[in-house]
């Protein structure tokens, strides 16, 4: 049967498409029989904001470099500091998926970071089951992207150094391979080159390309290079689909001495790209990822431009410090790095055995053998359910969190749950709240019976609450009492700072809970006395809050419970407080698998725009610590992320961008879209 990959791509800049048709190539030719569909993401994306988005990323990356920079680092800080699942993306979810399940492939490889990003949120949300995943990173710097490949089968780097930080970053070496960046340099005659462009063999040769966009100034680089370099040569000058910039240059042309020999181009053949780079002395270029690795590929001295800030000079200082290019800060060094790499031989010859060194990190059969040959481990198929394989990992997950949080108790809200996906979930729609004190999570058993059951309130670790598979007493349902991770989501509240006087009125006042339980004084009972007033009671024993029998026919909710008591240690200055999110077990075969954040009948407008939304909601965002398993994996990890504020400024800032900008381009913004607009909109689209 013939393999099927889908190769996502993104149409900004050439580099991602081109690297996606050299892994298309490479495939091919392992296998010929192999079906690769390449898709462009941005094919997804409205097409009103597409056309949008994409004349801005072009207008600020190359016009605005320190207002790009600004963008670009809260862009990853934004990604260390958010929940993965709420970073924002233009990519439509279930869009995606649909068309993913139509092509039903094997592998998918992204060759995009935003590409690779939609695929990991899928498969957060326990997709694309039975498909590999892998992401070909084309970029030089590990900004918040550790965390999708995480989330994905594997991730292919450039560089042996990234593979480093990946590691470093806490990425299971399984995860990662270090393959270079796949470039396809055709084989081309360069007699026929010469012949068709008129190029003159016996004059150094200074090759200009900025990408198809053609950014940055050609006429005052030209300039400079002319005014340094006393020798005769000849420039070619690559625009791509910048008309504009050849109008510019066949004006300044006639201003050049008869001595420099320049040559216009506009958007020309790859193969023909490849043959005049290989004609080249020296290759002028901004720092994309792909082009400089087809200079280096090529053997040809490289000078990098800073035309475009964030991601590329990034790119470009990596680059620099490996010695396999210079740097041109500014536009006004480059004649002299220009003059010093063709007037002197060992500075060529040095370049030269820093590509040679670098080119030993290719090794795109990695890739090819990953989509055609590796096979997927498929978790058992009793991973999560009761009685069956449980998450691995616990023990060290937990006393790592002990360590890093050292805690007195821990209010412990659990989402709702169902068998089957709802939009309200009607068997418990209120979720469920527990406390830990100490190393002892109590929590009321609402299927308790005084003739079987010596306690009310189940007295187990949180590893057995959170993680058990094995029921220890007959009143016992899993993921409802006992391996709550396996069906559904848990916020906790970690407190420190409690005295051992209050700590023991709280545990005396559980002995009491158990002794009414045994007396048949107290019983479950949904309204007057459930897990939410057993908390309340617990807490109020140690001063903390006030609890009173309900005089009125409305049950405590867990939620308001969870909120009441994160106000009060919060707003006590002797108490540290955390919030933990111990994520549902991604891949659990679990009987209950579906779950939602709790409602409140207390809170019913809030409670409605949960349902109608599905929004994340201010306690989920405010979390900064999880606890979590990623697909296809049993190991539980912790994830820290960074506290982060942004520039209220350097937002206000970009929206006036986009408003001038929309009338420079006669483009009418939707008001809704100008609401939504952001930072995170215009970054790193290449």
């Amino acid at each position: 049967m013939k393999k099927k990959i889908l190769i996502f791509y993104s149409s900004i800049g050439y580099g991602h498409i081109s690297a996606a048709l050299a892994v298309k190539e490479f495939i091919l030719k392992k296998n010929p029989d192999t079906v690769v569909v390449l898709k462009d993401i941005r094919d997804f994306m409205n097409p009103l904001w597409r056309k949008i988005d994409e004349k801005l990323y072009w207008y600020i990356a190359g016009n605005t470099n320190k207002f790009f920079d600004l963008i670009f680092f809260n862009f990853i800080k934004k990604g260390i500091g958010t929940d993965f699942l709420s970073l924002p993306n233009d990519y439509p979810e279930k869009k995606v998926l649909k068309f993913i399940n139509e092509m039903s492939p094997d592998s998918i490889l992204a060759t995009h970071y935003g590409s690779a990003q939609i695929l990991a949120m899928l498969r957060e949300k326990g997709y694309l089951k039975g498909i590999k995943i892998g992401w070909l990173h084309t970029d030089f710097f590990k900004g918040y992207f550790p965390r999708i490949s995480k989330r994905i089968d594997k991730t292919f780097l450039g560089h042996n150094k990234l593979e480093n930080m990946w590691l470093l970053s806490n990425i299971p070496n399984t995860k990662i391979e270090t393959t270079g960046i796949p470039v396809n340099i055709e084989k081309t005659s360069i007699k026929k080159i010469i012949n068709k462009y008129k190029l003159d063999e016996t004059l150094p040769t200074v090759l200009i390309i900025s990408g198809k966009e053609g950014v940055g100034n050609y006429v005052e680089l030209i300039k400079n290079i002319v005014e340094i370099c006393d020798f005769p040569m000849q420039i070619i000058a690559v625009c791509g689909k910048n008309k504009i910039q050849q109008l510019k240059l066949e004006g300044y042309k006639c201003n050049l001495s008869k001595n420099i020999k320049l040559k216009i181009l506009g958007l020309i053949p790859h193969s023909e790209l490849m043959g005049i780079m290989s004609f080249s002395n020296v290759l002028i270029t901004k720092a994309g990822g792909v082009t400089p690795i087809e200079a280096i590929k090529v053997g040809i001295p490289l000078i990098l431009l800073n035309v475009i800030a964030g991601h590329e000079k990034k790119n470009a200082l990596f680059l620099k410090r490996l010695g396999v290019a210079k740097l041109s800060d500014n536009i006004n060094d480059t004649g002299k790095y220009v003059k010093s790499i063709l007037s002197s031989e060992e500075e060529k010859e040095k370049m030269y055995k820093a590509q040679e060194k670098f080119r030993k990190n290719f090794n795109e059969d990695k890739i090819v053998d990953f989509l055609l040959n590796e096979k997927k481990e498929i978790l058992p198929t009793d991973f999560g359910a009761e009685y069956g394989k449980p998450v691995r990992n616990i023990h060290v997950i937990l006393s790592k969190l002990d360590n890093i949080y050292p805690s007195d108790i821990e209010i412990l809200l659990s989402y709702s749950t169902s068998i089957i996906p709802q939009r309200i979930i009607w068997e418990n729609p209120f979720g469920h709240i527990a406390i830990r004190i100490n190393k002892t999570v109590y929590s009321a058993n609402y299927i308790a019976n005084p003739e079987v059951d010596s306690n009310f309130l189940q007295h187990i670790s949180l590893s057995e609450y959170l993680y058990g598979v094995l029921p220890f007493s007959p009143s016992q349902i899993h993921t409802n009492t006992y391996g709550m991770a396996y069906g559904r989501e848990t916020i906790g509240l970690r407190v420190q700072g409690i005295s051992n006087e209050k700590i023991n009125l709280m545990l005396k006042e559980i002995i009491e809970i158990e002794n009414e339980f045994k007396l048949k004084k107290i019983k479950w009972d949904k309204i007057k006395f459930n897990c939410a007033d057993v908390v309340d009671r617990i807490l109020s024993a140690g001063g903390y809050g006030e609890y009173k029998p309900k005089k009125i026919k409305i049950p405590a909710m867990p939620l308001d419970s969870f909120e009441k008591a994160k106000k009060i240690f919060e707003n006590d200055k002797s108490i540290k407080t955390v919030l933990i999110n111990y994520r549902k077990i991604t891949g659990s075969n679990a009987l209950y698998s579906y779950c939602k954040f709790p409602l409140s009948l207390k809170q019913p407008i809030r409670s409605i725009g949960y349902i109608i939304t599905d929004s994340k909601t201010k306690l989920e965002l405010s979390v900064n610590n999880y606890v979590q398993v990623y697909f296809d994996n049993d190991r539980l990890d912790l994830e820290r992320l960074r506290k982060i504020n942004f520039s209220r400024k350097s937002v206000n800032l970009l929206n006036y961008k986009i408003l001038t900008e929309s009338f420079k381009y006669k483009i009418q913004l939707p008001k809704m879209d100008l609401l939504k607009i952001n930072m995170l909109n215009f970054i790193k689209r290449g």
